[in-house]
């Protein structure tokens, strides 16, 4: 699953070539989906990323066109007053999307942010329950943070997708069984974060101010790598990759090159069972500061 925050904005604390081009990003989607990628995660949040990948689709004659995951904006953190000023909002934010994508029904459609699932008595899922109903969106779902986040969605019961951090540093979710959970439901689950937004694949020494607590356990992850002859990339990838439970991991790139590199991971043999019980007890005790991007301020 491609993620294209990086194709409409400058993400990541490792990203230093910056946002690629309008045509350089048109490439990587056409590559992606002729390659055989069939998701592409986006959001009305992340520039012009909709536009784009609605253009760049739109210009390609393909026989099956990839499932597109997109999001509704924080509806809370907007203020408005009455039921109908919300409503409105969450409608002409999904028109938006549905023309920006150039589609007329949306595959999927998360709320961005997770306070919105409980905000007003559950008034937006409400109309996204109704908006499914009427085949205007097919699968609804949460973009999550927290492991609190999802017992909410799971004592909730009326979606389809989700979209959760994991990660070599981040193993809540696979610690208190949620992930487990997610999968008896039959939720959609998809990993996003696999590089921690590229702070597993920094070099210790290059850390920024605000994140030189992540020294240590780089430092502990750059030996273990050293030790199995394993890159650092592979055991990031490939330690969600084959995690029961995760339905697709999404994978932001911004050159053809790092997506070439992801693919050519995604045929590789798993990890052997005892080094996946190690990465499970080398990064048991890693703060919310290092696993939380919202906290690197």
């Amino acid at each position: 699953m491609l993620g294209t925050a990086q194709l409409g904005t400058k993400y990541g604390i490792s990203n230093v070539a910056g946002m690629p081009s309008r045509q350089k990003s048109c490439e990587l989607i056409k590559y992606a989906v002729t390659s055989g990628i069939g998701y592409l995660d986006t959001a009305p949040g992340y520039g012009e990323s909709e536009k784009m990948i609605g253009d760049c689709l739109n210009n390609l004659n393909l026989n099956s066109k990839p499932v597109i995951v997109t999001k509704l904006p924080s509806v809370r953190t907007l203020g408005f007053r009455t039921e109908e000023e919300r409503k409105n909002f969450v409608y002409s934010s999904l028109v938006s999307s549905l023309e920006n994508l150039k589609l007329s029904a949306l595959n999927r459609c998360l709320l961005h942010d997770p306070m919105d699932m409980t905000y007003q008595n559950g008034e937006i899922i409400n109309i996204l329950s109704d908006l499914k109903q009427r085949r205007i969106i097919h699968k609804i779902g949460v973009s999550v943070y927290d492991p609190q986040d999802i017992e909410m969605y799971l004592n909730l019961g009326c979606f389809d997708s989700i979209q959760v951090p994991i990660n070599l540093f981040d193993q809540r979710l696979i610690r208190n069984g949620m992930l487990e959970k997610l999968s008896e439901k039959g939720i959609e689950v998809f990993a996003r974060s696999i590089y921690l937004q590229g702070l597993l694949l920094m070099a210790p020494e290059h850390l920024p101010d605000k994140l030189k607590q992540a020294k240590k356990p780089l430092k502990r992850l750059l030996q273990y790598s050293g030790e199995t002859g394993i890159s650092i990339k592979e055991l990031s990838f490939l330690f969600v990759r084959d995690l029961p439970g995760v339905s697709k991991i999404i994978i932001g790139c911004e050159t053809i090159d790092q997506l070439k590199e992801n693919l050519t991971m995604m045929e590789l043999p798993p990890l052997k069972k005892e080094v996946i019980k190690e990465i499970h007890q080398l990064f048991i005790d890693i703060p919310s500061k290092i696993i939380d991007p919202r906290m690197w301020k």
